[in-house]
């Protein structure tokens, strides 16, 4: 049986390990050929994510994470991409691959998308590395049947292929004399680059390069060779057995699936505030509003879900009918709601797929898609009504490549059922958490001038608590950050959280009331 070889050939190609290139093409061996970005219809398809690291290639998959192979090691302390250097804080290995996620200090300007589809196999793909050149033909019995590994120029380069099919957790794919323009396999140092498939009009990162078939023999015991072979029947296998068949047996390359490993990876660099839901009083005078900001790559949008709640609450002096508006930055109506039933069709049938629709009909919805920007979401009563309510603003596509972060909630503090209460949905493994209210320093009349904050568990659980930040116990840690409130009456919590739902009180200290201010960030 043809084995698996990876493509930094550590043990057998030691030159391999400093000479890192670029991948061979079935159509030339010019080493000028697909060592710019790919045009036309192959425009954008993945060429743009990749960066440097050492000898070899990584991918940003996040605002702070690119990934690569665990067996070409540490290269560097710092990642190269788009012309900047991004230094290295850790890594992370996957215990089911041979997958490495690394995180730097530094924000990336853009990342790549991941392919979360299973229906990989029969897809066109673009791959790109740095392995060697074509070598010389090889040949058995007088016909060619492929070329070795030739010398190394530092070129990234890029080719395509089909996944011919799956092989436990790789996309497989087999270098083909009738195959596709583009036709492509792997060498060594093509370890950690990439593979990417195209969804519905956008190039995904679906594969991370990992193997190579090989190595082949002339007769069994022989020292053995590596190279892309279009044929290899009369060849043997590492384990002495001849190579047969009645249709060509070409050799491929296998790149570790993303679709496979998606949970890990996103337990990883989905860093991601989900979603904010604050409760309090609401009247003529007074609204509840969220303000959220989405990163991200600017061609792709994020499904936001915004309720405006109150019928439904078990408190006393609810709000009857709650009005929700969605503002951009710039303070443009983008959207709003009263009565969710009475939207357009679509919308509502949207709603109800979500299986997130409100449970009262005066209760009011918004499900968008959102591109990357700042956005403020408002609770009012419909008709100048008052009451308590709930304007809870989630995020329906966590895990995706757009991020949601930075929340603030405002309202008016009251006492009783009218204090700030709102639940807070984490999801993230080693960033921390900083909570922050702004009442004396938020610069309007009439706010809360010494807020109380207080952090509870999934379980009603006291997390943590504080009242005037400097006297937390790692208040040098709050001021550090760079985001500790500018009153010291302020008050201001910072932990490391375990992902989950939490819910956040703010209340006046000695029972004050007033307009405040709860911000949650997620901090490295």
């Amino acid at each position: 049986m043809v084995r698996l070889r990876r493509l930094l050939l550590i043990a057998a190609v030691c030159a391999a390990c400093s000479a890192a290139r670029a991948v061979i093409l079935y159509s030339t061996g010019d080493p000028s050929t697909n060592t710019t970005p790919p045009a036309g219809a192959l425009a954008n398809s993945g060429w743009q994510y990749e960066g440097t690291f050492g000898s070899f290639l990584g991918t940003p998959i996040g605002p702070h994470h690119f990934v690569t192979v665990q067996h070409i090691g540490i290269q560097s302390n710092i990642f190269t991409y788009q012309g900047a250097n991004y230094s290295i804080l850790n890594w992370f290995d996957d215990s089911a691959s041979d997958l490495r996620i690394f995180e730097v200090a530094e924000t990336f300007p853009s990342y790549a998308p991941l392919y979360s589809l299973t229906n990989e196999v029969g897809q066109s793909l673009l791959v790109i590395g740095r392995g060697t050149q074509r070598g010389d033909p090889i040949f058995l019995n007088n016909t060619q049947i492929g070329w070795g590994w030739g010398a190394g120029d530092g070129v990234e380069r890029w080719g395509q292929n089909l996944v011919a099919s799956i092989q436990e957790n790789f996309l497989y794919a087999t270098f083909d004399q009738t195959g596709i323009a583009n036709e492509a396999h792997l060498s060594a140092g093509d370890s950690g680059g990439a593979v990417f498939l195209n969804d519905a009009g956008t190039w995904k990162l679906a594969g991370i390069n990992y193997a190579v078939d090989g190595p082949y023999h002339f007769s069994p015991g022989d020292g053995g060779f590596l190279g892309a072979l279009f044929e290899t029947r009369g060849l043997y296998d590492d384990s002495g057995q001849l190579i047969s068949g009645t249709a060509p047996v070409p050799s491929g390359f296998y790149a570790i699936r993303i679709s496979d490993r998606l949970t890990w990876i996103r337990s990883i660099i989905d860093q991601e505030l989900v979603g904010i839901s604050p409760r309090a009083a609401v009247s003529p005078g007074n609204s509840v509003s969220v303000n959220f900001v989405i990163t991200g790559e600017s061609s792709i949008t994020k499904r936001i879900l915004v309720h405006g709640l109150g019928p439904s609450l078990s408190v006393t002096g609810h709000l009857n009918d709650p009005f929700i508006q969605l503002f951009d930055r710039n303070g443009v109506l983008i959207a709003s709601n009263d009565n969710w039933k009475s939207g357009n069709k679509t919308a509502v049938k949207n709603l109800k797929n979500s299986g997130l629709a409100p449970t009262m009909a005066k209760e009011s919805a918004l499900l968008l898609s959102l591109p990357p920007g700042s956005y403020t979401a408002v609770l009012t009563g419909a008709r100048n009504s008052s009451g308590i309510g709930l304007l809870d603003v989630r995020d329906l596509d966590s895990g995706e490549n757009l991020l949601m972060g930075n929340l603030f909630a405002r309202a008016d503090v009251g006492t009783g059922d009218g204090v700030l209460v709102s639940g807070l949905i984490v999801q993230c493994s080693t960033q921390r958490l900083l909570l922050r209210t702004i009442g004396p320093d938020l610069g309007i009349s009439g706010t809360l001038s010494d807020p109380l904050l207080e952090l509870y568990d999934a379980n009603g659980n006291l997390a943590a608590s504080n009242d005037n930040w400097r006297n937390a116990p790692n208040s040098s840690d709050i001021q550090n950050t760079g985001l500790a409130p500018g009153d010291d009456r302020d008050a201001a919590i910072l932990i490391t959280p375990t992902p989950g739902t939490y819910s956040v009180t703010v209340r006046g200290s000695n029972g004050g009331t007033g307009v405040c201010q709860v911000e949650a960030y997620l901090l490295p």
